[in-house]
């Protein structure tokens, strides 16, 4: 393993990751499995690890890939937080095209190959991401995430209080479509479209919307496409430890930043609101007063100096 080195490659695979060996182990398994370009390809798997891996499995790892030509890098962060893993990932990875993928997904084997031939296709692309298999929406589940503004009727598009459940339809698509958003587990940038990005302070914990805000900062770079073709299996292990109180305030709390970060009107925090009232009476039968709490105080906040600010 290595974790220094300037020599630029085609491609970072990079898994940020903490303590999750069961799943890192699945993924770079699944990885080790892909079919590669017929002209070859210059890739790493890059490691950026909030937790404490061992020197053994890295070395198992290491060994897993070693068939495929792949080098496997490995950087162990003091500060947790995902952002700052994507932070610190597009400051050490050596590829043109960093790939992030949660360290809970497996790749079939046609991902890569997919992926580099719709870089080749889109050579504008600040990014290309693709879709989670299983993530879908029924009808009538489709008709209330339109109404509470949690859902765009436009695949490609952010809802007007800035949620991506849009997605959720994705799996309906049959050819390449331009996007405002990725989806967190399953995306690539160029480099040289998120090169600027830098700690955030609302982002230093639990990380809701960090995929969003990445998404923004690319397509100021260049247009954002998702190819049907890229579909993983995401596992979803569980991945916070926070009270449903905090989970729920920070929710609607980091839209709130992101509506901030693109300067939007009124009418975009007043369906913010609608959104959480939403999500505040959704949770009311299961009497989920914790959550409830959480959008409550999310709510006091929006409309306080500390929101406009």
């Amino acid at each position: 393993m290595t974790e220094g080195g300037n020599l630029m490659i085609a491609l970072s695979i990079a898994i940020c990751t903490r303590n999750r060996e069961d799943d890192l182990k699945r993924c770079i398994s699944s990885i080790a499995q892909s079919k590669l370009p017929a002209s070859g390809l210059q890739a790493e798997v890059l490691i950026v690890d909030d937790g404490s891996l061992t020197e053994a499995f890295l070395k198992q790892q290491e060994q897993v890939l070693k068939p495929t030509g792949m080098e496997l890098r490995y950087h162990r962060k003091e500060q947790p937080g995902l952002w700052l893993s994507r932070v610190k990932t597009v400051e050490i990875a050596r590829g043109h095209i960093i790939l992030f993928l949660d360290d809970d997904v497996e790749l079939p084997a046609d991902y890569i190959q997919n992926l580099m031939h719709t870089y080749a296709e889109y050579p504008q692309a600040a990014g290309i991401g693709g879709i989670a298999l299983g993530m879908s929406n029924s009808f009538f589940g489709t008709i209330r995430c339109l109404l509470s503004f949690q859902q765009s009727p436009f695949k490609g598009k952010l809802s007007l209080s800035g949620q991506s459940g849009s997605m959720y339809n994705w799996h309906k698509a049959r050819k390449t479509f331009k996007t405002e958003f990725f989806h967190g587990c399953n995306m690539s940038f160029r480099k040289d479209a998120i090169r600027e990005l830098k700690p955030v302070p609302w982002l230093q914990s639990y990380s809701i919307g960090e995929d969003l805000l990445l998404s923004s900062i690319a397509l100021k770079n260049g247009p954002l496409y998702i190819n049907p073709l890229l579909k993983l299996l995401h596992h979803e292990s569980p991945s916070s430890r926070d009270n449903m109180e905090h989970v729920a305030y920070t929710r609607v709390m980091n839209h709130i930043h992101l509506l901030k970060h693109e300067q939007s009107g009124p009418i975009k925090y007043a369906a913010l609101c609608w959104t959480t009232l939403y999500l505040m009476f959704r949770e009311r039968p299961k009497k989920n007063n914790s959550a409830i709490k959480g959008y409550k105080k999310a709510l006091k906040v929006m409309f306080s100096n500390e929101a406009a600010g």
